[in-house]
């Protein structure tokens, strides 16, 4: 078996809450047992969007695919790290055909890395003017034509303000590719090709939930 490190891709889950979600709320320590030993217990709350989280169709459509209707492998597999430099407007259709140029993505999982998600964390607010995301038409290209099956990135959502509707989300939706978001620590990975495990909490019916997201990167 070949040796591999694993990089935790996954931010703390109150680092940082999208406007208008909860936060996420732990109290306690409870004890509820009987007894001269008294237990620790704690109480978490939290929206099925808080930390880094994984989700699926249902996100954009009423009747898209809950998260618990995927099996297990299609929360991991090989996935490329792609660098996205550019930030306030979207990765056009050609920019995304020159940084892709021929690599394979058939079934794989995409991983968008660009730095955004630590800058949120620190700034604790968000700059619409330095979010990163992918056009439509990139979209479509991803899906249609590089065949993913995943697509992840270190910030908030995959759209800059240039849409204001959601579309690339809608869309992705609609071609039942699952999305992971608020990674972080991506600058530790040195090699494009790695492997990515990021398991949704067992809970039905919602569109996703918090997952712990980790790569592992195989030593040759």
């Amino acid at each position: 078996m070949s040796d591999y490190r694993i990089i935790d891709v996954s931010m703390w889950m109150d680092a940082f809450d999208f406007p208008g979600n909860p936060p996420v709320k732990v109290s306690g320590p409870f004890n509820r047992v009987a007894g001269e030993n008294r237990e620790f217990v704690y109480d978490i709350e939290l929206c099925s969007q808080s930390g880094t989280h994984v989700q699926g169709a249902h996100y954009f459509m009423e009747n898209g695919s809950r998260i618990n209707d995927h099996p297990l492998n299609r929360f991991e597999g090989v996935a490329y790290i792609l660098d996205i430099k550019k930030r306030g407007s979207d990765v056009t259709l050609e920019e995304m055909r020159g940084l892709l140029k021929d690599v394979d993505l058939k079934d794989k999982i995409l991983i968008l890395r660009t730095g955004h998600m630590e800058e949120l964390i620190k700034a604790e607010k968000i700059d619409n003017r330095s979010r990163p995301g992918i056009s439509l038409e990139a979209a479509r290209y991803l899906c249609e034509e590089k065949c993913i099956r995943m697509i992840g990135i270190d910030s908030i959502g995959l759209e800059s303000r240039v849409t204001e509707n959601y579309e690339v989300n809608v869309y992705l939706c609609s071609q039942g590719i699952l999305i992971l978001e608020c990674l972080v620590n991506l600058q530790s990975i040195r090699k494009h090709e790695v492997f990515l495990e990021a398991y949704p909490l067992k809970i039905r019916g919602v569109e996703g939930t918090p997952c712990r997201a980790i790569v592992k990167e195989y030593i040759e």
